[in-house]
């Protein structure tokens, strides 16, 4: 061997990368959640059931918010939060409990569409969120989170489909967050559910 490489030299291996060449980036959960709480929104892994509902009660604590100032229009999460409809006045909420489709971590937003908000616009919907979603809904971008959507509901659509990208009203606000609603975010990840 030694001769082979006297005689023809070693071969030199650029460890210099191309700019042209993609970064290396983190994983779409990290990705996310490093984008996400830049922005102002709450983070919280769970990695049970437990485990979320004993976040979901420290939020609760936090914010003084008592069962009659929840909206819950899913009715797997009003099972999975075991809340009850308190009143018929929704415009008077001050949280409301909801999941979303995909989380998109190359911008740390929030896909959601009609299947969670109906047809209200995000200005619509009260300022502070909790969300609960899965790690199974982490995708790289939009257009990937375009592509699971067509193939989710095939022939059945949903309409109003939006992101939530801005989680703190406090940030200065620059052309690109020009028209988005702030909400007060937070959400819950859990493993499955």
């Amino acid at each position: 061997m030694k001769l082979f490489s006297h005689l023809f030299g070693k071969k030199k291996i650029n460890t210099l990368t191309s700019e042209y060449l993609p970064k290396e980036s983190d994983i779409n959960e990290i990705q996310f959640a490093k984008k996400f709480t830049k922005k102002g929104g709450k983070f919280i892994y769970c990695e049970s059931k437990i485990d979320t509902l004993n976040y979901y009660n420290q939020i609760l604590d936090e914010n003084g918010w008592e069962d009659t100032d929840i909206l819950c229009e899913d009715p797997l999460l009003k099972g999975f939060f075991n809340l009850k409809d308190s009143s018929s006045e929704k415009n008077l909420k001050k949280v409301q409990v909801l999941s979303c489709e995909f989380l998109i971590a190359n911008k740390g937003s929030i896909l959601i569409c009609s299947k969670q908000i109906n047809n209200k616009k995000l200005n619509q919907i009260p300022e502070n969120l909790i969300l609960l979603s899965s790690t199974n809904q982490f995708v790289s971008d939009v257009s990937e989170a375009m592509t699971n959507i067509n193939g989710k509901y095939n022939e059945d659509l949903p309409t109003n489909i939006s992101t939530i990208n801005t989680f703190n009203s406090h940030v200065e606000k620059d052309f690109l967050t020009y028209g988005s609603t702030s909400k007060n975010l937070y959400l819950l990840v859990q493993e499955q559910y």
